[in-house]
């Protein structure tokens, strides 16, 4: 039985060290990709970087294409992970608020896997999505989870009648991603002066913005906060 418990306790600590070192490497190619350009992600460049054999990034990946999708999907999943820690508020106006308030805490936190969200930096193949083959690489956004999130908030304001009931849902959607990804990258460049200016043009758009969607009865309770 004890060895049967040192086998299980290695094997554990074996794939402790496989998801540290792909960790490692996804984040030294994020890296490689913002600051140098798709140019500079050569999977030996990419192992010296972090520290690792050019087998580990095979072995992790599978080659050049499954580090790229890798690297979009982990963009997306802590962007998701970030969304999830806003809470889901009775009221649907906090929680979308609360939303963009956590894309910009992501954006900022991950710098350089933000700049890989509309593929700008990354040479991204077909078939980044499984199944999405139809989709450009930047449309594919739109069926990940952290999409779904903005969605759902959105859908939940116009259903409370917070939002003008002609409003469609997912144009709303995109139009906010559009906004709040625009605010963060020009934050991001350094075009603010600081990060009290940049919080502060960040909450006067939000506010002109809102302004803009909201019912009568939003308006309300916007009023009311």
């Amino acid at each position: 039985m004890a060895i049967d418990d040192d086998r299980a306790d290695n094997r554990s600590r074996m794939e402790v060290k496989k998801d540290a070192q792909r960790q490692a490497l996804l984040d030294a190619a994020s890296e490689m990709l913002a600051h140098e350009g798709p140019g500079a992600l050569s999977l030996r460049k990419l192992a010296k970087k972090a520290g690792a054999s050019t087998m580990a990034v095979y072995t992790a990946f599978g080659g050049k294409d499954g580090l790229i999708e890798a690297l979009f999907e982990e963009a997306f999943d802590r962007l998701s992970d970030m969304q999830a820690t806003a809470p889901r508020d009775p009221d649907p106006l906090i929680w979308l608020a609360s939303l963009g308030a956590a894309y910009r805490a992501f954006a900022l936190a991950n710098p350089a896997y933000y700049a890989l969200m509309i593929s700008v930096t990354m040479p991204l193949t077909d078939h980044v999505l499984e199944g999405q083959q139809d989709d450009p690489p930047a449309r594919s956004i739109s069926h990940h989870p952290a999409y779904s999130h903005l969605r759902q908030a959105v859908e939940a304001c116009i259903e409370a009648g917070f939002f003008r009931e002609e409003l469609d849902a997912g144009d709303v959607a995109d139009m906010l991603w559009a906004h709040v990804h625009g605010l963060c990258s020009m934050e991001l460049a350094g075009y603010y002066t600081n990060e009290k200016a940049a919080q502060e043009r960040f909450d006067l758009s939000a506010e002109t913005i809102m302004r803009g969607l909201v019912s009568e009865k939003g308006r309300e309770r916007l009023k009311a906060r």
